[in-house]
């Protein structure tokens, strides 16, 4: 089954959140290919459903505090250091049967995902930033075991913006200039490619999905 066979029936991805989306495609004769995986009537696709964003503090947020910072009460006294980490996401994949794979001898594929690639691209400077702002995000790659099995989701948790890349923007920008503007957050997307794998019959095969966020030194003293 061609990819090119499998794109003529209809296959999309699965846009479930504003911004992001899903690849899906199917195997080639030798495993390689896009979203799917398997063979003649057995073929299971990997999509990714959704990418919401945690923040540090808890709660769903795509705002990511660049700086961490001595809160203050009104007097000027230091009460407490900002809460301060790696900003994750929780991410859902679904293991769906491909539409042809519904016949007497079709039989549901695991699917299992072995390792993931981030890379990070921008999407607005703004002025008061000088044009500093990187153009794209030093990215990274994981080795990665997350079991998806035959139709069912799983919902796990993944870096999304770590401290490593977040001090990458504060020392292109700079720490002061990032709290002198922060009202000014520039905007950047994230664009998670894994690496899966059909149980069984094996095919390799990629599958992406992108969510957008903010940076600049967001207060989260009053948490």
């Amino acid at each position: 089954m061609r990819c090119r066979q499998m794109t003529q029936q209809g296959l999309k991805g699965l846009f479930l959140v504003v911004l992001i989306f899903a690849s899906c495609s199917g195997p080639d004769d030798n495993g390689a290919g896009g979203g799917c995986g398997g063979s003649e009537a057995s073929v299971n696709c990997l999509n990714v459903v959704s990418i919401v964003p945690t923040s540090t503090i808890g709660g769903n947020s795509s705002n990511v505090d660049a700086l961490q910072d001595l809160c203050r009460d009104l007097a000027g006294t230091v009460t407490k250091i900002e809460p301060f980490a790696d900003h994750n996401a929780l991410v859902t994949l679904a293991n769906t049967a491909f539409l042809t794979a519904t016949g007497p001898t079709s039989h549901p594929l695991n699917i299992g995902v072995t390792s993931l690639s981030v890379t990070y691209t921008l999407n607005q400077c703004p002025s008061a930033l000088g044009g500093l702002c990187p153009s794209s995000l030093t990215g990274f790659t994981t080795g990665e075991s997350i079991a998806i099995p035959a139709g069912q989701t799983v919902t796990v948790t993944l870096p999304f913006v770590p401290l490593s890349v977040k001090d990458q923007y504060v020392q292109a920008v700079g720490a002061d200039r990032i709290r002198a503007t922060a009202q000014s957050a520039a905007a950047y997307t994230v664009t998670y490619t894994f690496t899966a794998q059909t149980v069984g019959v094996v095919d390799t095969f990629t599958v992406q999905g992108s969510a957008p966020f903010t940076i600049t030194d967001f207060d989260n003293c009053g948490t």
